[in-house]
């Protein structure tokens, strides 16, 4: 099998960066929820929660994108120690 991700060790950074997508992709209900709860509550004045605001109710998508973004950690952490013991062999 080829290797997928890492072929050189210039390739390194593509680790960090898959992570933080992952990462970002797991917490996005909360990040678009708060910015968008803070812009309702600078256009209207009013506090914004769960009752009167969609924007609250995002972080409750958390249960779906968390499981996702672990199998897509898993995934990206079997294919990197591929990869990795390939690079090594080389």
């Amino acid at each position: 099998m080829k290797a997928l991700l890492i072929k050189h060790k210039k390739h390194l950074w593509r680790i960090p960066v898959g992570l933080l997508i992952i990462g970002l992709f797991a917490l996005s209900p909360i990040l678009i929820g708060l910015i968008g709860a803070y812009i309702t509550e600078l256009n209207t004045g009013k506090p914004c929660h769960e009752g009167n605001c969609y924007w609250m109710s995002m972080p409750w998508y958390l249960f779906i994108t968390f499981p996702i973004a672990g199998v897509f950690f898993l995934v990206f952490l079997l294919i990197v120690i591929n990869d990795w013991s390939k690079l090594k062999k080389q």
